[in-house]
């Protein structure tokens, strides 16, 4: 995989198998995230002698998502915060220190994703009081008792495209800028990175945020709920909270102009409708100029 030898290279105390304890903690913060979210979903079902929950029922869905994706971003701009103290505190092990943040922060941001994908009514079933949550959190077809059967296997259809589409596009990027700039190594290290402008990049300044949200979008299609589609706003606003107040102004500061120009002739996640068949050609179709600037 490209980038893993430099990754590797800024974790010296994790070498060889030892290097799977982030893996492990990623995928515990993943599952616990997710969990957390479900629990949310149905707790006033659970606790239904609790007042307050009975009225906040419809919102703790929606209260747990925003819990989760808040922390996960806040945990991620961490990692962006700390820098300098931990450049001067630890010197060569300041990223190695600091790679918690992003093994904890990233998963939970998946785990929201993961979370559109699932019932509301997963772990707890609505009862008939439960009007406005079932509402919310059905697909709009069970409401809609006259909707077409067949509307079913279009919805899972655009759902396996967006899906499958979302994938390609985050490997493409995972292939182009490595593993170890995913991992956001060059945060620590800028003298070691490169502005990227070629390929995907050159269509997309964050590919893997708009690889995400084609993900997330498969889920609106896959659940078919109005909670689906606020879990891809809740997603959306994130992103650009965090775009604009934490990676943007780092890649600002460290590429000058240079990122400006890039910023106002490339968007960040939305490709311009020109770029729609180069796009599709740059996933499916194998690069012949991998340079970078």
């Amino acid at each position: 995989m490209k980038g893993i030898d430099q990754l590797r290279k800024k974790l010296p105390d994790y070498q060889g198998r030892k290097i799977r304890v982030f893996v492990v903690i990623a995928i515990i913060v993943f599952v616990t995230s997710l969990l957390f979210q479900s629990v949310l979903d149905s707790i006033p079902r659970i606790f239904r002698s609790i007042d307050i929950l009975r009225v906040i029922a419809p919102l703790t869905p929606i209260i747990g998502s925003l819990i989760v994706i808040s922390i996960g971003f806040s945990v991620v701009s961490k990692f962006w915060r700390i820098r300098d103290k931990y450049l001067s505190k630890y010197g060569k092990k300041a990223y190695q220190k600091a790679f918690k943040f992003v093994v904890i922060g990233i998963p939970m941001l998946f785990s929201v994703i993961a979370h559109s994908f699932f019932s509301t009514d997963l772990i707890a079933p609505y009862r008939i009081e439960d009007t406005l949550s079932r509402y919310l959190g059905v697909p709009i077809s069970e409401l809609l008792l006259s909707f077409p059967f067949y509307v079913l296997y279009i919805r899972l259809f655009l759902s396996i495209l967006f899906v499958g589409l979302g994938l390609i596009v985050v490997f493409k990027a995972l292939n182009f800028f490595g593993i170890d700039n995913m991992a956001l190594l060059y945060v620590f290290y800028p003298e070691e990175s490169t502005l990227q402008n070629h390929a995907i990049y050159s269509i997309l300044r964050h590919p893997t945020y708009h690889g995400l949200m084609l993900i997330s979008i498969g889920s609106i299609f896959f659940r078919f709920s109005i909670y689906s589609v606020i879990y891809f706003l809740l997603f959306l606003v994130g992103i650009n909270i965090h775009l604009y107040n934490v990676e943007e102004k780092e890649l600002i500061q460290r590429f000058g102009g240079e990122y400006k120009k890039y910023k106002e002739t490339v968007p960040a996640f939305f490709v311009k409708l020109k770029d729609l068949k180069r796009y599709f050609s740059t996933l499916f179709l194998k690069s012949k100029n991998k340079k970078s600037l």
